[in-house]
């Protein structure tokens, strides 16, 4: 009996082991395989692709036309949009997600770019990509500058093409998601679509602003964004433009000033024209004394109240006094000192032997005609006058005719008879009687020119040697290149000669 069960034992110990031995061997089977089944999956994923085949049997791969809006290089993977219904969706890559172009040649997913339109095929279960190519059927116009929006009809112009939008439409910039409120008619884009539908805009040149400052001597002028685009100078001027490089012109009459300025995106660039002044207006306080009392005063053809000092400008201006039964006075009169005095006398119209005559301070004005007669042996014109001066003297008859607009004509005696001729002081006398030294700048003609910003006048122009050493001298003409010459004057008593290039024509 014992034996029977010590026999029964064994029995059962060595069905217990042979089971278990069984289960662990079983327990191997199935690993092996399900590590088979893994690296045949994943071998096909990196080869030819056949696992797309597997999972469209089973059910599991979706496809979809779409925008790519985004992508996540940690994951890695791509925000999309379908171009149908605009639902976003993201999606994983993985080692054998397959990204072809248009043609179907294997690309990069670095070569893919935001705003693209590609179809994909994806994983439902993983959401992972099995393949994405670009949408060959899609079209792309680049450099776009002349478009409008109307956002009540959902359309787009581009030049005189009309374009649909879906509401979904995706705009960005460098990546950035914007609205069509965020662009400006100024910036350049690129557009993205199907037939006559845009599904992505790419601003490819975005705008920044341009606020103007120490500008007043341009106020009521023309400013010029490079070549393209011009607008009055007004007050608190802010001018939107595309970004890039230009050169901006302020003009103001034959006053002009040029600078380079870099127009930067999204930010504000502030524009300083304080290296460009007008030249200050120099007056000239002129007191008139005229008789008799109540003639008219005319002044550059403007008639004026001359009861107070009248303030003109630096420069020549013409004079006309009138009263009824007197002479007309014309002359010339030039403003060049902070004051000066003019005595005018008019002679009655039956007065045969005068002329109506101006003097300054005691000297006569320029005028237009002033003859005297009397007895003289020695006829001296001395001021500024032109015009004809007889007389006779004791022992004969002596004319003396000519035109002389500066400084003191000789004698003329003459005892024995008749003499005539012709005195001209007309010209220009080089000869410099203040002692100072200048520089003379010759070319190029009909620039205005500024010295260390300095407004010195029109090429050729000259102006005292008061600033010696390196001198920054600056050429502008309207519809030229602005150029700036450096220039070393010494202070060693001489005059400076200075000559430049002919400046060139603005492109």
């Amino acid at each position: 009996m014992e034996e029977n069960k010590l026999i029964k034992r064994k029995q059962k110990s060595s069905s217990f082991i042979f089971l278990l031995a069984g289960g662990f061997i079983l327990i191997m089977i199935v690993s092996l395989a399900t590590l088979s089944s893994k690296t045949a999956v994943s071998g096909s994923f990196a080869g030819s692709g056949q696992d797309v085949t597997e999972k469209a049997a089973k059910g599991n791969e979706a496809q979809i036309t779409a925008v790519i809006t985004g992508r996540d290089n940690m994951m890695p993977g791509f925000t999309l949009r379908d171009i149908n219904d605009g639902k976003d969706l993201s999606l994983t890559q993985t080692e054998g997600t397959i990204v072809m172009d248009k043609y179907g040649k294997n690309i990069t997913a670095d070569s893919l770019k935001i705003g693209d339109i590609a179809k994909v095929s994806y994983d439902t279960d993983s959401n992972s990509i099995i393949s994405l190519k670009l949408w060959d059927k899609a079209w792309r116009y680049e450099g776009i500058q002349n478009w409008s929006v109307n956002t009540e009809e959902g359309s787009f112009t581009i030049a005189d093409r009309l374009y649909q939008y879906p509401d979904y439409l995706f705009i960005t910039k460098d990546g950035k998601s914007l609205t069509f409120k965020e662009l400006d008619k100024t910036d350049e884009l690129m557009a993205i679509g199907y037939d006559k539908t845009i599904y992505s805009i790419l601003v490819t040149k975005g705008h920044g602003t341009l606020r103007f400052k120490d500008y007043g001597d341009f106020l009521g002028g023309t400013v010029y964004i490079g070549k393209k685009e011009s607008l009055p100078i007004e007050e608190e001027l802010v001018v939107t433009a595309r970004e890039g490089e230009y050169d901006i012109t302020m003009e103001k009459g034959d006053f002009t000033g040029t600078k380079t300025v870099t127009v930067v995106p999204d930010k504000e660039t502030e524009v300083s024209m304080k290296e460009f002044k007008k030249p200050s207006v120099k007056n000239c306080k002129v007191t008139f004394h005229i008789t008799p009392l109540g003639a008219e005063l005319y002044l550059d053809n403007l008639l004026v109240s001359y009861d107070k000092p009248i303030k003109m400008d630096y420069g020549k201006h013409s004079i006309k006094v009138t009263l009824g039964g007197y002479k007309t006075y014309t002359g010339t009169l030039k403003a060049d000192e902070k004051e000066k005095e003019i005595i005018v006398k008019l002679v009655e119209e039956n007065n045969n032997s005068e002329e109506s005559s101006a003097s300054e301070n005691g000297s006569e004005t320029d005028k237009g005609s002033n003859s005297s007669t009397g007895n003289n042996s020695e006829n001296t014109n001395s001021g500024t006058n032109s015009g004809t001066n007889s007389g006779t003297n004791s022992t004969g008859t002596n004319t003396n005719s000519g035109t002389n607009s500066s400084g003191t004509n000789s004698s003329n005696t003459d005892n024995s008879g008749t003499s005539s001729g012709s005195n001209s002081g007309t010209g220009s006398n080089s000869s410099k009687t203040d002692g100072k030294n200048y520089v003379y700048i010759q070319k190029p003609e009909g620039a205005s020119v500024y010295v260390n910003g300095e407004y010195k006048g029109t090429v050729p122009v000259s102006f005292p040697k008061t600033t010696t050493g390196q001198l920054y001298i600056t050429f502008i003409q309207s519809g030229y290149d602005t150029k700036t010459y450096t220039a070393e004057v010494k202070d060693d008593g001489e005059d400076a000669r200075l000559s430049y290039p002919e400046l060139e024509a603005s492109k």
